[in-house]
């Protein structure tokens, strides 16, 4: 019961915690937006600094992990590169626009945090190790439980499914990890 407990307390926060890195992400985003290029390039090397490793790092910590390692966190980034060159694309060509590319600043900067930050929590809550090999498949299930339906909107998970999702995959053996996760992505056809 107080493992479930405190499982509930992460899951909980964790989720806020994203939310809140969003939400502070789209205002720095934003506002490089204004300017345009070289402004928004500044911009989105800083944030991997002031928001993307800090959420990372206090993520793996609501769970009890330790920090991730930089090689571990190298090769994770290789293995999801695909699944966000997407939103970096769109970033880097309508987001470089002054004034204009506010928007697609913001939408961008909102889905990188949510999907980066859904992925590490994913991997907290299951355990300490890390899988690389499987941080694509979770990547791509991330992205079906938040659609982007199309460049001009970006859908945050309800908490529901959020706590569904981290519920489900709680310090799960690799095995059965990798087995839920491929379940989960032949709900979605994939």
């Amino acid at each position: 019961m107080k493992e479930e407990t405190d499982n509930t307390k992460s899951t909980a926060k964790s989720y806020r915690l994203i939310n809140d890195y969003a939400n502070s992400n789209i205002v720095l985003q934003g506002l490089s937006g204004v300017f345009g290029f070289p402004t928004t390039l500044m911009a989105d090397g800083a944030v991997i600094f002031t928001h993307y490793a800090p959420m990372i790092d206090k993520i793996r910590e609501l769970y009890g992990r330790k920090p991730i390692e930089k090689d571990a966190l190298m090769l994770i980034v290789k293995n999801i590169s695909n699944e966000i060159l997407f939103d970096i694309m769109v970033d880097k060509v309508l987001g470089q626009i002054p004034l204009a590319g506010v928007y697609f600043n913001i939408i961008c900067a909102k889905a990188m945090t949510w999907r980066l930050g859904m992925l590490f929590a994913i991997l907290s809550s299951r355990g300490e190790s890390i899988n690389t090999d499987e941080v694509k498949n979770i990547m791509v299930l991330i992205r079906f439980l938040s659609p982007q339906k199309d460049i001009f909107q970006f859908t945050k998970p309800g908490y529901a499914v959020y706590e569904k999702v981290m519920n489900s995959v709680h310090e799960n053996s690799e095995e059965l990890f990798k087995d839920r996760v491929q379940k989960a992505l032949k709900a979605f056809e994939y």
